[in-house]
C-alpha cells in the first residue's frame, strides 16, 4: 500500500448552509450564490499562482472537502477541475472525492457532479437516526440520506463512503449497531467512523455543560469503537486504518497520502499545504474568501518547517494510524534511520501493554491498541 511519491489536492470550500452543534471547523454561513461564484474565481487565481511551484508534480488524488463543497454548482466544480488539469498534471485515473450533505443532492445533481470529473463521493450521514441528528445540529434526517445514497448509486457512483459519528449523547450500543448495520446495507466501498470528540467552543458541549445532554463515558465510547470493527470487519470490511473501513481495493487514495506523509497541495481558505518538509496555509483563512481577490497575490503562513528528524517523526505517527503499520526496512530507506533504535523503550514498554505488535520488521497498533493509539502517539512526539 506505501506510495511515497503520490501527491494530492486538497480544496476546502468553506461555506455551510448552517453550522453543526459539533464542528468546531473554520466554515462561513453560505449568504448567496454570489459567494460561490466569487470564491470559485478566487480559487482559481490561487490555483494558477501556486501552480509554477508544483509543475514537476503528478497529482494522484483531489479532495474537496468543507464546509460543504456540494454547495457548489456542477458547472463551478468543472470548471475547477478543468482549470486544475490546465495548471497541473493531474493523472488520468486520479480519485476525483466530493463531500457532500445528503440535503444538497438530487438525482439530476449527482448525474451532472459525475460528468463535471468527481469520481468518489464522500456522503456525511453521521448518524440514521432523526434523534441523534438532531443533536448533532444536522440539516438533513434519515430519510433524506437514504434517497441521497439512492441517489448516488443511480447516478452510477460506485465508488462512494459515509461517514458515521459514535458516542453521540444518549446513543445506546443498540442505536450505534442500527447506524452500522444500515451504512453497511446501502452498499458503500467505503465507511469512516469517528468519536465524536467536542472542542470546549462549540453549541454541543456548551449544551452538555449546561446539562442539556449527558456525555457517554469513556468506557462506552471504547465498546462502541470495537462494535464497529466487529461489524465492519465480519461484513467484508477492510480496516485499514484506526478509524477507516473500505472495500478492498477501495482504500481512500487521497487520505493515505496523509497517512504515508506523502505531499499535497492545499488550495482554498483552511488548506494546508506540505512540500519538502514544510507545511504552510492560506494566511486569508479568517478572511471572507468572496473578497480577497483586492490582493494580487493570495499571502501564505508557514506553520512548520522540518528537518530530516522531524519528518521521520512525523511519518511515524502518520503510519502507525494505518492497521499495516510501519515498515523498518522502508523507513531506513527513506529516512536513514531505525526506528527500532530510536524508540526502543517506547516499543519494548507498549509491547508489554499489549498495544503494539512488533517483529523483526515491522511494528504496529495492536487490536487493543487501536483505541488507546493517542497515549502511544504522544509518547513518540
Amino acid at each position: 500500500m506505501i506510495n511515497n511519491s503520490a501527491t494530492g489536492i486538497y480544496i476546502h470550500v468553506p461555506f455551510c448552509l448552517q453550522k453543526c452543534s459539533y464542528c468546531d471547523f473554520y466554515s462561513l454561513p453560505l449568504q448567496n450564490g454570489d459567494s460561490l461564484e466569487k470564491y470559485t474565481k478566487n480559487l482559481l487565481r490561487e490555483m494558477e499562482q501556486q501552480a509554477a511551484n508544483w509543475e514537476n508534480r503528478q497529482f494522484s488524488t483531489v479532495y474537496m472537502g468543507g464546509g460543504t463543497p456540494s454547495l457548489l454548482s456542477p458547472e463551478q466544480i468543472n470548471i475547477i477541475l478543468t482549470d486544475l488539469e490546465h495548471h497541473l498534471h493531474i493523472l488520468p485515473q486520479a480519485e476525483i472525492s466530493l463531500e457532500a450533505n445528503p440535503a444538497t443532492l438530487n438525482s439530476d445533481r449527482l448525474q451532472e457532479l459525475k460528468s463535471a470529473g468527481i469520481n468518489r463521493i464522500s456522503l456525511g450521514v453521521q448518524s440514521f437516526r432523526d434523534e441523534e441528528l438532531k443533536i448533532l445540529g444536522r440539516i438533513h434526517g434519515a430519510q433524506a440520506a437514504m434517497e441521497a445514497v439512492d441517489d448516488i448509486i443511480r447516478a452510477g457512483f460506485e465508488n462512494f463512503n459515509l461517514d458515521l459519528i459514535y458516542g453521540i449523547p444518549g446513543q445506546t450500543h443498540d442505536d450505534w449497531i442500527y447506524n452500522l448495520k444500515m451504512a453497511v446495507s446501502c452498499g458503500p466501498r467505503h465507511i469512516s467512523t469517528y468519536l465524536l470528540q467536542l472542542d470546549p467552543c462549540v453549541a454541543l458541549a456548551q449544551q452538555i455543560k449546561a446539562g442539556k445532554y449527558k456525555a457517554l463515558s469513556e468506557d462506552q465510547e471504547a465498546d462502541m469503537y470495537y462494535d464497529a470493527l466487529d461489524c465492519l470487519i465480519n461484513e467484508g470490511f477492510h480496516h485499514y486504518e484506526i478509524s477507516n473501513f473500505a472495500r478492498p481495493g477501495y482504500e481512500c487514495k487521497h487520505n493515505l497520502i496523509y497517512w504515508q506523509a506523502g505531499e499535497y497541495l492545499g488550495l482554498g481558505p483552511g488548506a494546508v499545504s506540505f512540500r519538502d518538509g514544510q507545511r504552510w496555509m492560506n494566511k486569508e483563512i479568517k478572511s471572507c474568501p468572496e473578497i480577497t481577490s483586492q490582493t494580487d497575490t493570495v499571502a501564505v503562513e508557514t506553520l512548520e518547517i522540518m528537518n530530516d528528524r522531524d519528518r521521520f517523526v512525523d511519518a511515524v505517527v502518520l503510519g502507525l494510524r494505518l492497521t499495516e503499520g510501519i515498515s523498518r526496512q522502508q523507513f531506513m530507506d527513506r529516512f536513514g534511520i531505525d526506528f527500532y533504535q530510536e524508540y526502543h523503550s517506547i516499543i519494548e514498554k507498549f509491547s508489554r501493554e499489549g498495544i503494539l505488535l512488533a517483529d523483526q520488521d515491522r511494528i504496529c497498533l495492536s487490536h487493543r491498541g487501536y483505541f488507546l493509539s493517542n497515549q502511544l502517539l504522544a509518547e513518540l512526539l
